[in-house]
């Protein structure tokens, strides 16, 4: 009879024996196994949501640095004590400015743009209503650079593009003030235009009227003339040196600068930072558990199988020694023994990988730290509410394999030293055992 004829046989003797120690093992290869994709899993959802995290920074910051990077000069208001009929009446205006007075702006160092913006207040001397024509440059380069200067939350229709020549945008209440609506024509100041976007509320909540820079400087008989200029900086950190420059050169002009929006995007960066490191720090501490609970699992299966095995030698030794009086070798009694924890641990192993394969996602949830980092492990339901969910574990067909190598491998690391006792028991000892 053949070793491994005798190795099967006898582990089918035992089937009682034999299931329990494929249970343990099993459980023990089911955790062996689930591990390591665990920690893929949780590698890729700590990566994923470094990368959203990054994603969003670089979108946030390019908002913020738009805004923060940008500086609004215009002259200030003035006030007039002696208006109206009978000259008793306060007003104020904004004066409009040359362009050509103000050509050294675009010298400053630091200085990417200056763009030049028109805004006049406007009455419909009918209806008794005030609303803006605002001048907007519709150069390709300055819109696809600066978007932030086109009129925002627009909820018909489009916005202004680079090159549109009369059309404009109207806020919803110029609009109801015109009775008009998308694709419908316009005359304001004489000029006729098609409306081809409205405007919700923003955060100026103006009413106003959105077109060409060159266009609202003709009706408004202000050629060559701006209501204020928007300069972007290159970097949020220049912004007070630029301050400070155009203060020097144009003393009369009112400059605003968005310091809060700048302290914003400098705190914006540190809380990535954080954010960041933390789930540096998380996946870490989750490979550090991981290899610690692999350790102990791999101690305890080698435990588990060379106990049981050397039970195994101890109850049949009277066997033993009768294989090796019809002359059964050293050899043959090691390879017998070998085979069968070899083999046992194979079954055992097949199993673990089948109900890890089933369960290895909630068994990374009990067993690993939980990856709750900013949504990585948060869904969000239909109605709105964010939920936890474990993150999805694979069970990939190289971890197959090197899950039942490692099963085979721990199974003879077990059952050798029980193997070697075996193979070294003499014949008269063993028939004389009870």
């Amino acid at each position: 009879m053949g070793t491994l004829t005798r190795a099967t046989k006898n582990i089918t003797r035992r089937k009682t024996r034999a299931l329990l120690v494929i249970i343990a093992l099993s459980l023990a290869l089911t955790i062996l196994t689930s591990i390591p994709p665990s920690i893929t899993a949780n590698q890729q959802a700590t990566q994923k949501t470094i990368n959203n995290i990054q994603a969003g920074m670089q979108q946030q910051t390019a908002m913020i640095n738009m805004v923060a990077t940008q500086i609004e000069c215009s002259q200030p208001i003035k006030f007039r004590t002696d208006a109206g009929p009978y000259h008793n009446e306060t007003t104020f205006e904004k004066p409009l400015m040359n362009i050509t007075d103000y050509s050294n702006l675009t010298l400053i160092a630091n200085v990417d743009a200056v763009i030049p913006i028109m805004q006049q207040p406007q009455s419909d001397t009918e209806k008794q209503y005030l609303y803006d024509i605002v001048g907007i440059p519709t150069d390709n380069t300055v819109l696809s650079s600066y978007p932030s200067i086109l009129p925002a939350n627009i909820t018909k229709g489009r916005n202004l593009q680079p090159g549109d020549v009369g059309v404009v945008i109207l806020q919803e209440r110029a609009a109801k003030l015109f009775g008009v609506g998308v694709g419908d024509r316009v005359e304001i100041l004489g000029q006729s235009f098609q409306v081809v976007g409205i405007q919700g509320l923003d955060a100026y909540n103006k009413t106003a009227a959105y077109m060409s820079l060159g266009e609202a400087q003709s009706i408004t008989n202000s050629t060559g003339k701006v209501y204020e200029f928007k300069i972007f900086v290159n970097n949020v950190e220049n912004v007070g040196t630029v301050e400070n420059e155009i203060k020097k050169a144009y003393p009369d002009l009112e400059v605003i600068t968005a310091k809060s929006l700048i302290d914003a995007a400098q705190q914006t960066q540190q809380l990535v930072e954080q954010q960041i490191n933390q789930a540096q720090t998380t996946f870490n501490q989750v490979q550090s558990t991981a290899l610690m609970e692999m350790g102990v699992v791999v101690v305890a299966d080698c435990v588990i199988v060379l106990f049981i095995m050397l039970y195994t030698v101890r109850e049949r030794t009277k066997e033993i020694g009768t294989l090796k009086a019809m002359g059964a070798s050293n050899s043959t009694i090691l390879g017998q023994f070998l085979l069968e924890g070899t083999m046992l641990s194979l079954i055992a192993g097949a199993v673990g990988i089948t109900v890890g394969s089933v369960v290895a996602t909630s068994l990374a949830s009990l067993l690993l730290p939980r990856l709750n980092l900013f949504g990585a492990d948060l869904v969000m339901t239909e109605d709105g509410h964010m939920i936890s969910e474990p993150i999805a574990v694979t069970m990939t067909p190289e971890m197959v394999l090197l899950g039942l190598g490692v099963a085979v491998l721990l199974g003879a690391l077990g059952t050798l030293y029980p193997a070697w006792r075996a193979a070294r028991i003499r014949p008269a000892e063993a028939m004389r055992y009870e």
